[in-house]
């Protein structure tokens, strides 16, 4: 069930005039409903094993456009915020329908988000 809150998936670009200081914005490319998974413990350990972070794994339906070092920005949910993507798996779930789960680790500092059109 997809019933966990909203993501949007984002890339970053950088806003700016030519010539000015970077101004990187979240920029989103996709819109779904997810469901949060329980982190295994051997996801758990084998981020550790390479000083990564895992915060969140949610569960999406397919999206082929998503990619590793894209962004996740939650909303609707207990954990609301922006995550970086470090993984992307897309499976077949119990029913045999196509999914696509995505590792994230929170950010520390956030973007701003460009408002879809």
């Amino acid at each position: 069930m997809f019933d966990a809150g909203k993501v949007s998936i984002c890339n970053l670009e950088n806003k700016a005039a030519p010539g000015r200081m970077p101004v990187n914005t979240l920029v989103p490319v996709a819109v779904a409903y997810f469901g949060e998974r329980t982190v295994g413990y051997n996801r758990y350990y084998a981020a550790q094993g390479v000083n990564q972070q895992i915060d969140l794994l949610i569960r999406v339906w397919r999206c082929n456009a998503v990619k590793i070092g894209m962004y996740a920005v939650l909303s609707m949910s207990e954990n609301d915020g922006q995550y970086r993507i470090t993984n992307v798996q897309h499976l077949l779930d119990d029913d045999g329908l196509k999914v696509t789960d995505l590792t994230l680790s929170r950010l520390e500092e956030n973007y701003d988000v460009a408002t879809e059109t």
